[in-house]
């Protein structure tokens, strides 16, 4: 026991000289990432790549320790079109890197960015219908008859 605390003290010295307060004891790089907004989160990296489709190669890539994409398509994107040699580009993502900061800076960029706004209602979560179960801009009425 007392060998197991004098261990716990040595490591509590190691975690107090690190500059963000975090230490794994299996890698020295990896640190907590928030995964959701429900406080869990995994030790490791989030990879970032970018492919250039008609080649389909790996043109751009960075390791970062965010738990999310949000704040990576500007500069994947920028890194992409550098790699390529390309006055302008097409970046194509998914949902999770929708951010209205990021999507603007890649515009300044010359980059045109497409990528599908995240889904933000808890309805489908909580089992309701929301806004995309419904057609949007149809006035007729469901619950009467046609007229013959």
């Amino acid at each position: 026991m007392r060998d197991q605390m004098r261990r716990m003290k040595r490591i509590e010295q190691r975690l107090k000289n690190e500059p963000d307060e975090q230490l794994s004891l299996t890698d020295r790089d990896a640190r907590s990432m928030a995964t959701s907004g429900r406080g869990s989160g995994i030790v490791g990296y989030n990879v970032q790549t970018a492919v250039d489709t008609k080649h389909r190669l790996i043109v751009a890539h960075e390791v970062t320790n965010q738990g999310h994409d949000r704040a990576q398509l500007a500069a994947m994107a920028v890194a992409a079109r550098e790699a390529m040699g390309k006055n302008k580009l097409l970046a194509i993502a998914d949902r999770g890197y929708f951010n209205g900061v990021q999507i603007k800076a890649c515009s300044e960029a010359g980059i045109d960015a497409i990528l599908p706004k995240p889904m933000t209602s808890g309805a489908k979560f909580e089992g309701r219908f929301s806004t995309s179960d419904f057609i949007r801009g149809s006035s007729r009425r469901l619950d009467k008859r046609p007229e013959p």
